[in-house]
């Protein structure tokens, strides 16, 4: 059974994640370029996160990685979704991202993953 403190923990670290696939749409459209490849830029950064995000970064993902190279994988996730905001004028708002992300990741790490 979770525990009430990692159960807000995996909540946080969801919405996190889809904060971050957001973020991608918005610097996607930000680009400066046509319309029409501004639309498929919104539409395919999300998709490509999203992808790199199941195969890599999931609790579930496809391809197995040791603990510690999850961790940074997930590290450089959010980075870049920092960094994204970053180049969209939001910088501060990008290093929020990234501390609320290692804040999430340090309560996952210290929470039980069962009641006793």
């Amino acid at each position: 059974m979770v525990t009430v403190v990692r159960g807000l923990g995996l909540l946080l670290a969801f919405l996190l994640e889809l904060a971050v696939l957001a973020i991608g749409a918005r610097w996607g459209w930000a680009l400066d370029a046509p319309s029409a490849f501004r639309l498929l830029a919104a539409i395919a950064v999300p998709l490509l996160l999203a992808a790199l995000w199941g195969a890599l970064g999931s609790p579930k993902a496809r391809v197995s990685l040791q603990p510690s190279a999850k961790r940074a994988f997930q590290g450089g996730w959010f980075v870049l979704g920092g960094a994204m905001l970053a180049l969209l004028g939001y910088a501060w708002l990008g290093l929020v991202l990234v501390v609320a992300w290692v804040a999430v990741a340090v309560l996952l790490r210290r929470a039980p993953e069962t009641a006793a």
